[in-house]
């Protein structure tokens, strides 16, 4: 559990013996299965999450019953924002789904907003954490208002990519279409017109990357 924590927490070395043996003792170990869902905020506040293995998609949901994928998180990542309910004024809805079984790792809001008022430099970690995700989420929406849909789907795949390692995705057209912000039909027939230009070759329930650099000027 030590190296787990040191491995996360920049600031672990600044903690006191004290500090590490609560955040040891208090942290807690789960199993999720692959396509399990969690949800956050509303008042209810999970605390920090560290990752231990798998992969997490991070998603709002709107009013509609629709998706939108925030971001991903995989092993050694750490989930700041199922904790900022419990900074004063801050309270975001958030659902997170197994993409694969996965192991998680829970601090929970007591044992770490006790840590985060007795050190400061816990304090300036976790706001620039949060600041960091809302900066990345404020992008995210603002590619959503912005930018067309053909370069959200390139830009889905091209993520898919670099988190796979390889040019042959298993991905289904609703997985790119929540990544997309977009309707399946939409990333049906965007992804035709991307086979016929010879960007992406397609296949049941995978895409093959033909050309990554012509995609990635989409």
């Amino acid at each position: 559990m030590e190296e787990l924590l040191r491995n996360a927490f920049p600031f672990w070395e600044s903690l006191t013996e004290q500090q590490k043996t609560e955040l040891c003792r208090n942290t807690l170990k789960s199993h999720c299965e692959k396509k399990t869902q969690l949800h956050f905020g509303g008042g209810e506040c999970a605390g920090v999450q560290i990752i231990g293995s798998g992969r997490v998609r991070v998603f709002i949901t709107s009013p509609g019953g629709g998706d939108i994928t925030l971001f991903r998180l995989i092993g050694g990542d750490v989930s700041i924002l199922s904790a900022a309910c419990m900074l004063n004024g801050m309270d975001i809805e958030l659902d997170m789904e197994m993409e694969t079984d996965c192991t998680i790792y829970t601090i929970p809001k007591k044992v770490y907003r006790r840590l985060y008022d007795e050190s400061a430099v816990v304090k300036d970690y976790t706001m620039e954490m949060i600041s960091e995700k809302f900066s990345d989420i404020m992008w995210l929406l603002d590619q959503f208002l912005f930018s067309n849909v053909a370069s959200r789907i390139a830009g889905a795949l091209l993520e898919h990519r670099a988190l796979e390692g390889g040019d042959e995705l298993s991905l289904t057209h609703e997985t790119i279409a929540k990544d997309a912000g977009t309707a399946r039909e939409v990333v049906t027939r965007i992804l035709k017109q991307f086979q016929s230009d010879g960007l992406v070759k397609l296949g049941r329930g995978k895409v093959i990357i033909v050309d990554p650099e012509r995609l990635g000027k989409i």
